[in-house]
């Protein structure tokens, strides 16, 4: 059952990124919308490597360690959660360590969390019309 949670996340994880690349974006840089869609499509990502994390360590192979035990299902989803947020917003590893298959799980994690705000960015700033200009 694992497994068919897994695929199902990498799917939708996958599908939210796909989403926010072909997005044509509101001709503003910063709007309401744009600041959303970014929004969920990292909701989407945190709570998808966070649910990859947690299913892989269900399944019993070992992806991150922590100082403190895990003491149930919820905890382990929490810690998962924190990993995946700072794995995506920023390179630290604090007090827990990818290891194994973490490691390259965390790796994508990284790419994603850097890459997407620039594509954004420059999404943005080459499909801007000149007529969008106010000089």
């Amino acid at each position: 059952m694992g497994w068919l949670i897994l695929a199902c996340v990498v799917i939708m994880t996958g599908y939210a990124i796909k989403r926010l690349l072909t997005t044509s974006w509101d001709g503003q840089v910063f709007s309401l919308r744009n600041f959303l869609l970014l929004t969920v499509t990292y909701a989407v990502l945190l709570t998808g490597f966070a649910t990859i994390y947690t299913v892989m360590t269900l399944e019993g192979i070992t992806v991150m360690m922590q100082r403190h035990p895990i003491t149930s299902f919820w905890s382990l989803f929490e810690t998962a959660i924190y990993f995946s947020g700072m794995m995506l917003f920023s390179v630290g590893n604090g007090e827990i360590i990818p290891v194994g298959w973490g490691r390259a799980i965390s790796l994508v994690a990284s790419y994603l969390g850097h890459a997407l705000p620039v594509t954004v960015v420059w999404t943005l700033i080459f499909n801007r019309s000149p007529k969008n200009d106010n000089r």
